[in-house]
């Protein structure tokens, strides 16, 4: 009996120690390697300035074309537009680019049903579990927001084994091997292709919540550090423009610039998202309604 104790005791060790084994070298590879994602990319941003920042979903990062903007403005433009994204995922890139004293000239943030959620989503929050033991602004985020906080932070291995799908082996090889993103983190637009595919399942909420606390951080956390913010609404194809959601969300963001319903179908991907064509058009519908007049 106590050889079979001494034998799980030495298996439940050895375990334990190739956990933590494996803990330390994905993180390690995670720290130092290129940035392979939006979240690590603006981990290694400090110390300068961005004139235009963009926050938001897929419905920023297909919909605004930085290069564009930079030609017709000559300012510094970053799309922080992540596929996925919830405004609790914004709200965490906003500390980090403010940690890391990167001065945001004016702040765009797109909003339009997911100011219905105010759960987290899995997009930002895996990709910044490497960091959670070696960055202050994301221990304290996910401290606060995430449910599985204490067994992320103090179990080896944890995060990624539940996180496999962002931040498992695959994502660990292409780190070791330095595999570039398709996408350049430096413009961060990535355009839909021409075709539209007409979806009438889509369909924004039928009400709206009374508040939601992700956004009023946001907004305050704005305000404290004088930057200048602009919420806005994307384009919807026509089936979706049907709804009141929009005009109730306008009553609870009074300061809202809404281009919902601005746009032919012709220049949609799908009834969400702009193609190439309807993202330059857009593009140029921001700069003449926000940055136009700016020196």
């Amino acid at each position: 009996m106590q050889q079979f104790i001494r034998k799980i005791g030495v298996i439940l060790l050895t375990t334990v120690l190739l956990l933590c084994l494996f803990d330390w070298a994905y993180t390690e590879v995670y720290v130092c390697s290129i940035p392979r994602n939006k979240t690590k990319y603006v981990l290694g941003l400090k110390d300068q300035k961005i004139d235009y920042v963009f926050l938001g979903s897929s419905r920023v990062e297909n919909h605004i074309d930085t290069q564009l903007i930079k030609t017709l403005t000559s300012k510094k433009v970053l799309n922080l537009g992540i596929q996925g994204a919830k405004l609790d995922d914004n709200y965490l890139l906003l500390q980090l680019l403010i940690h890391n004293n990167v001065k945001i000239g004016k702040l765009f943030l797109q909003v339009d049903y997911i100011f219905n959620t105010e759960s987290i989503s899995t997009i930002v929050s895996s990709e910044s579990l490497p960091y959670i033991r070696k960055n202050e602004i994301i221990r304290n985020h996910l401290e606060k927001s995430n449910p599985d906080y204490l067994a992320y932070y103090y179990l080896p291995f944890y995060r990624y084994q539940v996180n496999d799908y962002k931040i498992g082996f695959r994502e660990f090889f292409s780190s070791v091997i330095s595999k570039k993103s398709k996408t350049d983190f430096t413009d961060g637009f990535v355009p839909k292709q021409v075709k539209f595919i007409k979806n009438n399942n889509f369909r924004l909420p039928d009400s709206i919540i009374a508040q939601n606390k992700v956004f009023n951080q946001i907004d305050q956390l704005c305000k404290d550090k004088n930057i200048e913010v602009i919420y806005f609404c994307a384009p919807f194809c026509s089936t979706v423009r049907q709804s009141d959601y929009i005009d109730k969300l306008k009553r609870k963001i009074p300061s809202l610039k809404d281009y919902s319903k601005t746009l032919d179908d012709t220049l949609f991907y799908n009834c969400g998202h702009l193609n190439g064509e309807g993202a330059k058009v857009f593009t140029r519908m921001l700069v003449k309604d926000c940055m136009q007049h700016e020196k």
